[in-house]
């Protein structure tokens, strides 16, 4: 087989294939005995019919396309593994010349992973900002554990106002048709602006319980049925009570209540747990810090399309939490911020990209590998998470190979902080102001709860939606750099 190489652009490969003639031949003929032994031809027994009748019944155009869907994949993978090329994204077979008795040719376009040129990755020094219990955090603990036991009781009537929670009934009406999924009853509704619809809960403000009236109000023009959007309704509303939410008394009888002897042993537990937590914090910080130095010394050069894959994921993420959580996206993709998040999203992309080409550049300096032994706790985890049994967590290639690669991504991550100088100094002082949007759990971004659930609705489907863009068939071929920072996989380590 004659193999040629084109490079294009910053990690374009094009590659011709010219198979020999009776290599090709043979191939076709495979395919030939293959399907007349799963086919009925009259007066022959299956898979005894000679060829030309094969040809006559079947055609030769549709065993040549049955020869080349087994053929391609096998001269695709022998190919790259024989020019050693780290392939990652599907072949683009942009050609395929097969005439019986002529050599097989064949034109495929595909993506190689970037070189990465790797600087100081062992040992470098790092400053990080210690996270630190905060003076009030047991009191918020213990407030938190006292608020899970509150209660809504009814109080006496007066007047509603807002921020109250009310008890109602009511019955929505288009057009003077009751519209479907119109009617409630025992609705708690806690009366915020903007809550339910625009306008409904100042209309329900300063009436009283016990009484019925009604309410007009627009359903918003990007609604999830869309039968309603933009429409008009009128609610006939019957306001039963307004309830009060109560917390307990932070003392013995609450600590017994949530399963500890005493107060003291639930405040023991809580600051075992803040404390944990803060730990992990500090070591989330290091890995971040040691990371960060490892990448900024190394160099790659970006293909944009690796950029643009991997926006696109985080969008369709992004759009996927939208959806789970009740929001309407295309709501939010005409607002005034949808471009700036677009764009912040390109940001996180690329430094996602990056980093994970230099972490898998050092599993390759160093040769890490990912033993059996070192996925059994992943496994026993998804087991457990989702009931269902160990061989079939096992046996699934794809949940395999997502435990491997965030396995191998511990390991380097773990391998770069143990090697590394690490210093805990200060955290700056942070100006809290009207729009701040920081998360005040020890400096934890607000999204990492939609990531996180992200990542485990992922390995419940086994799948990885950026294999679908980046995945190629032939068994060596690499995959594109997952959002998650992936290191690599291991056979290619």
């Amino acid at each position: 087989m004659k193999v040629t190489l084109d490079r294009e652009g910053k990690n374009i490969v094009r590659m011709g294939l010219e198979l020999e003639s009776e290599k090709a031949l043979k191939a076709y003929e495979l395919a030939c005995r293959q399907l007349s032994g799963k086919i009925n031809i009259p007066g022959f027994r299956r898979g005894k019919a000679p060829r030309n009748i094969i040809e006559k019944t079947l055609g030769v155009d549709y065993i040549k396309r049955e020869a080349l869907e087994r053929l391609v994949p096998e001269l695709l993978t022998r190919a790259i593994l024989d020019e050693n090329l780290d392939v990652i994204t599907e072949p683009e077979i942009d050609n395929c010349d097969f005439e019986l008795g002529s050599p097989l040719k064949l034109n495929a376009k595909f993506e190689v992973r970037p070189e990465v040129t790797l600087g100081q990755y062992l040992g470098v020094s790092v400053d990080v900002p210690e996270a630190v219990m905060p003076d009030d955090a047991l009191d918020k603990a213990l407030q938190s554990v006292a608020e899970s036991k509150s209660s809504m009781a009814p109080v006496a009537p007066r007047e509603v106002k807002m921020g109250d929670t009310v008890l109602m009934d009511f019955e929505c009406k288009v057009n003077g048709e009751i519209v479907e999924g119109g009617k409630a009853q025992g609705l708690l509704l806690e009366l915020r602006e903007g809550a339910f619809l625009e306008g409904f809960c100042e209309q329900v403000a300063g009436k009283m319980p016990n009484t019925d009236f009604e309410v007009e109000a627009k359903f918003p023009p990007a609604y999830r049925n869309k039968e309603l959007a933009g429409k008009d309704a009128k609610f006939s509303v019957s306001l039963k009570e307004i309830r009060e939410r109560t917390i307990p008394d932070v003392n013995e009888e609450l600590a017994k209540e949530v399963g500890y002897e005493n107060l003291d042993q639930l405040k023991d537990f809580l600051k075992e747990r803040i404390g944990e937590e803060i730990k992990q914090e500090n070591d989330m910080r290091s890995q971040r810090a040691v990371v960060d130095a490892v990448v900024a010394q190394s160099k790659v050069d970006i293909p944009e399309t690796m950029i643009e894959r991997e926006q696109n994921l985080l969008m369709h993420q992004l759009k996927r939490y939208f959806e789970q959580t009740g929001q309407p996206f295309e709501e939010f993709e005409r607002s005034d911020e949808f471009q700036s998040v677009k764009d912040s999203k390109f940001e996180e992309a690329k430094q996602r990209v990056l980093t994970s080409l230099v972490l898998g550049a050092v599993v390759r300096q160093e040769k890490m590998t990912v033993q059996d032994e070192e996925m059994t706790p992943y496994i026993a985890e998804l087991v457990q998470r989702y009931q269902v049994p160990v061989e079939q967590v096992a046996r699934n290639e794809e949940v395999r190979r997502q435990i491997m690669e965030e396995v191998l991504t511990n390991k380097v991550v773990e391998y770069l902080v143990e090697k590394a100088t690490i210093k805990f100094v200060p955290e700056p002082a942070h100006e809290h102001g009207p729009n701040c949007d920081h998360d005040h759990e020890h400096g934890k971004e607000k999204a990492k709860k939609a990531d996180s659930e992200q990542k485990s609705e992922a390995k419940a489907e086994a799948k990885s939606e950026s294999k679908k863009d980046a995945e190629a068939k032939p068994a060596k071929a690499k995959e594109e750099e997952k959002p998650k920072e992936k290191a690599g996989k291991k056979g290619k380590n």
